[in-house]
């Protein structure tokens, strides 16, 4: 199976073309996905081959990354008769840090909030759920090791989730089975005033 991923929910967003676990391919999307990874693939392989799924980061993180790559990948996806699929961002961080006991992910919601993920030696064990930004501490001692890929103040260890990491969580984890093909949000959008 050869498949095209797409992480854009933290800046730089990159990709990866892998066939059955092992890389073909990979790079980062500069400006947006629809720019950058066609002549990006071009660059690396004269002649890529067509991917049988485009498997797109659905977050937490950039909304509009997210978006984008989304819709790029649905454009990719009519062209190349292969379907879109979503994975979540953070287990690309699993995958780096596999070997924590507990780790927690974490990101800014916004409005006072934080996104929390949980990952039992690598595996998802609590999908992303919202938090009040007052309960960080409580979460935080929940533990082994706590990251955060946006700066987050309070989580002391950065990482960036990447496309590769991200292929070889999804090539030993499969895919998660009703996640939407949209970014994790997790509430509803605020009214706009009339």
């Amino acid at each position: 199976m050869t498949r095209l991923i797409l992480e854009a929910s933290s800046s730089p967003g990159t990709w990866v073309l892998s066939r059955q676990g092992e890389i073909l391919a990979a790079g980062t999307l500069v400006g947006t996905v629809a720019a950058s990874l066609v002549p990006s693939l071009q660059r690396e392989l004269r002649d890529p081959p067509r991917p049988d799924q485009i498997l797109v980061g659905v977050g937490p993180g950039s909304f509009s990354g997210i978006r984008s790559a989304i819709a790029s990948a649905e454009g990719l996806a009519a062209v190349w008769h292969c379907p879109v699929l979503p994975v979540r961002s953070t287990g690309s961080l699993a995958w780096q840090f596999s070997q924590s006991t507990l780790l927690g992910v974490f990101s800014d919601a916004r409005r006072g909030d934080v996104f929390a993920t949980f990952y039992a030696s690598g595996k998802l064990e609590r999908p992303t759920a919202v938090h009040p930004a007052a309960e960080l501490p409580r979460l935080l001692s929940r533990c082994t090791l706590a990251i955060t890929p946006d700066g987050l103040p309070g989580v002391g260890q950065s990482a960036k989730p990447g496309a590769t990491s991200l292929a070889a969580y999804l090539h030993a984890h499969g895919l998660e089975p009703g996640l939407p093909l949209e970014p994790i949000h997790l509430r509803p959008a605020l009214a706009r005033p009339a």
